[in-house]
């Protein structure tokens, strides 16, 4: 596993192994759905952790329960992508939810967002629903910048 928050990948090995333990024994490992970015109740939601301190935490604000393409696809592919990963905040914060991302017209909105950002341009998506309240806007402070992988000062417990 690859750093992250400035522990390392032997760090977050470990982390996982205590989460497989743990449901295996059928303890709690982490909170329910909706995802904790976009919102949608509808999909399977998988963890993803911030804090890989011990004790170990499985609740928020050390571990969130997300989808699989707020967490794989966009969260965690944010310092390669920075612009991808703000139109997906964008079309986050108009409703929408990851799963909207197969309807080809929203995709091609968001797509041109994408364009605009990398341009240095501004646009406005349109309102598709209601936002969906989940634990708070968390990943709207997440950094891009990729010093924080393997950074100490990034572990938000000491």
């Amino acid at each position: 596993m690859n750093p992250y928050n400035g522990y390392s990948g032997r760090e977050r090995d470990a982390k996982l192994r205590a989460f497989h333990a743990r449901k295996k024994q059928g303890l709690p490992v982490m909170d329910v759905g909706p995802c904790d970015i976009c919102g949608d109740p509808s999909v399977p939601v998988e963890p993803h952790s911030e804090d890989y301190s011990q004790p170990y935490r499985w609740d928020r604000p050390a571990e969130y329960p997300l989808c699989r393409t707020c967490h794989r696809d966009r969260l965690h592919k944010r310092f390669a992508k920075p612009d991808m990963w703000e139109a997906h905040k964008a079309h986050v914060r108009r409703g929408g939810y990851a799963s909207d991302l197969k309807d080809p017209d929203i995709a091609a909105e968001v797509k041109a967002y994408r364009v605009a950002f990398q341009r240095g341009e501004r646009l406005v998506l349109r309102q598709l629903r209601p936002r969906r309240s989940t634990s708070g806007k968390w990943w709207e402070e997440l950094s891009v910048d990729p010093a924080i992988l393997t950074s100490p000062d990034a572990r938000p417990r000491p």
